[in-house]
């Protein structure tokens, strides 16, 4: 009975000891698999947000300083707490840039898509026609660029990235003309 006792007993001192040898891996692992759920919810949060402005503004005819500012409050709530970079674009079917404004509290983040009136889109168009671009075509482009070391993460990974995400939507009609502080923003003579 007694080497039973002792056989149970080194069992449990054994049992303990790779529970401390195996729990310090098991939390490593449960805090990088955390980490990579927040940057996907993080992502998919400036997914959803790009989308909605893109879905607003592509129905509408024009666009006034305030009514931006009040559509850019309301999806982006908690735009003070982090630095980004919104880029708002209206390109024509041709794939020249009508117009585009920057919105957020941060410069020179989405520096890919960073384009002028007149010039051509640097970036893919799901509509691009050059041999025949009709003039009552085009579409609104809204992308969000983000410091990846603003996320708060919690198992030791670090993102020393951007973190961005572009939704492209087709206007309703046309191309949406400009209130004039918003024209001379975008460097437009007059808003068409």
């Amino acid at each position: 009975m007694s080497k039973i006792r002792h056989f149970l007993k080194r069992e449990w001192g054994v049992a303990a000891l790779e529970t401390a040898l195996v729990f310090p891996i098991l939390l490593t692992v449960g805090g990088i698999l955390a980490d990579l759920y927040t940057v996907s919810l993080e992502r998919e949060r400036m997914e959803q947000r790009a989308g909605a402005i893109a879905s607003v503004l592509s129905y509408q005819t024009d666009l006034t300083a305030k009514g931006l500012q009040g559509l850019q409050d309301a999806v982006m709530p908690d735009g003070a707490s982090h630095n980004y970079q919104m880029l708002i674009s209206n390109v024509r079917q041709s794939g020249e840039v009508y117009w585009q404004l920057s919105r957020g509290n941060a410069v020179d983040l989405c520096l890919e898509n960073t384009a002028i009136t007149g010039m051509q889109w640097p970036g893919s168009l799901p509509e691009r026609e050059t041999e025949n671009p009709s003039d009552n075509v085009s579409m609104i482009i809204v992308e969000i660029c983000r410091q990846g070391s603003d996320v708060s993460l919690l198992g030791g990974l670090t993102l020393s990235g951007l973190l961005d995400a572009s939704t492209t939507s087709r206007v309703a009609a046309g191309v949406i003309a400009l209130d004039e502080e918003l024209a001379q923003e975008a460097a437009l003579e007059e808003s068409k």
